[in-house]
């Protein structure tokens, strides 16, 4: 008995740790929405609690401010995500099923480029986007995601196919499968757990970047959101309700998306993908 309310304590106490953990990450959020529906007096007189009348006309404000931006990096993100899922979902298959060559060592250099600071090529890589006048282009920064998402993409398209059964691709090839044939019917079907794994985080990764936007657009109507927030952040530093209803409709959409694909997000975390 004594053994059994031993472990009934230590399992209470380790719940209420988690509750408390969870409260302590979900805190910030939710005084982020109870203030974005305030005005700066209920802000200022009231900051931890909800105040009436709710100001609704936050929210619009906000968004004739920030729509272009969350525009811009809707298509800079739908762009730079699609080429990533491309090119590593192709290169992943052709180096988990064929064996050629030299086929570990391409593997291994692919993979090395994830050991480099992106700080380190963040000089070049900008001279090399203005030599090519890509400043203030949207494809000045797909560009760069793209190439820079494509090692961490085939790292974990490469160890999720390989674990995939041989006998399902043998099967189409006497079938009279193509090779393209076999990756699109079989191999993306099997693999859509890590596809969606992939998607959401190139998705956060674009959307949340900040530092190369800033270098490489300088024209308001070509800025993303992350940046795109730091002059709005300035514009109504005094309108603190019209500020944090910004925040809340800049990761909306992403709330939304990890909704919408947690469960396929989940279950290509938990599937050995990220096993070398």
């Amino acid at each position: 008995m004594n053994v059994l309310s031993k472990r009934l304590t230590g399992q209470l106490m380790a719940q209420l740790t988690l509750w408390l953990l969870l409260l302590l990450t979900i805190y910030p959020f939710v005084s982020m929405v109870f203030k974005s529906f305030k005005s700066f007096d209920q802000d200022t007189h009231s900051p931890w609690w909800i105040t009436f009348p709710f100001h609704f006309e936050n929210y619009s404000l906000a968004w004739e401010t920030i729509h272009p931006f969350l525009w811009n990096t809707a298509i800079i993100t739908v762009l730079a995500t699609a080429g990533i899922v491309v090119l590593s979902s192709i290169s992943g298959f052709i180096l988990a099923r064929f064996v050629f060559p030299l086929r570990e060592v391409i593997f291994y250099i692919v993979i090395s480029l994830m050991m480099i600071p992106g700080i380190l090529s963040l000089i070049p890589l900008f001279i090399l986007i203005r030599d090519l006048q890509l400043i203030d282009s949207s494809w000045g920064l797909i560009g760069p995601y793209i190439a820079g998402g494509i090692p961490f993409g085939i790292f974990l398209m490469r160890g999720f196919m390989e674990k995939l059964p041989g006998e399902v691709f043998e099967a189409a090839y006497i079938d009279g499968a193509s090779v393209f044939q076999s990756f699109m019917k079989v191999a993306v079907p099997l693999s859509r757990p890590i596809f969606t794994t992939l998607i959401i985080l190139n998705i956060l990764n674009v959307w949340n970047d900040v530092i190369l936007p800033s270098i490489v657009l300088t024209d308001d109507a070509h800025k993303t959101v992350a940046v795109g927030l730091l002059s709005f952040s300035s514009q109504f530093n005094e309108q603190g309700g019209t500020l944090f209803a910004g925040y809340i409709i800049s990761s909306l959409p992403l709330l939304l998306f990890f909704v919408v694909a947690s469960r396929q997000f989940i279950a290509g975390m938990t599937s050995g993908a990220l096993k070398l």
